[in-house]
């Protein structure tokens, strides 16, 4: 009985340090894609492009992001709430080469055109700091 006890203490700390670990890394992350969304929403779309990372540079040239990013706002209006949906971790994810990735979808209502679904794909680079590798808006 004392073992069975000792080993689920030992089963709860451990879980408990891996959920402390995920949050952190949620922070983080959640933290990094706001920041860039924060310059999505102002409108500031050259300095989105220089800010996201170099895969998002190597499948998006700069002139094609402003394009399509601009078909995607202008449409919706000012950002009205922006609210965290799902995250999740992947080491593979389908055109990128293997790697650390994180994609966050946020629920984001407009003025002009209600509510979107953001999907927002961070790359863990070498200085262990996340940037934008993807973004999609629905």
């Amino acid at each position: 009985m004392k073992r069975f006890i000792m080993l689920l203490l030992l089963l709860f700390c451990t879980s408990t340090g891996y959920a402390q670990e995920d949050n952190s890394l949620l922070e983080k992350v959640e933290s990094s894609a706001r920041a860039w969304l924060k310059i999505v929403d102002s409108g500031d779309y050259k300095d989105s492009w220089e800010n996201a990372s170099p895969l998002f540079k190597g499948k998006t040239s700069e002139g094609a992001w402003i394009k399509s990013i601009t078909a995607i706002r202008a449409p919706r209006g000012a950002i009205t709430a922006r609210y965290i949906a799902t995250a999740g971790a992947t080491k593979s994810l389908s055109g990128f080469p293997d790697g650390e990735y994180v994609v966050l979808q946020f629920y984001t209502t407009f003025g002009e055109n209600g509510l979107a679904l953001e999907t927002i794909t961070l790359a863990k680079t070498k200085d262990d700091t996340w940037q934008i590798a993807d973004y999609e808006a629905k």
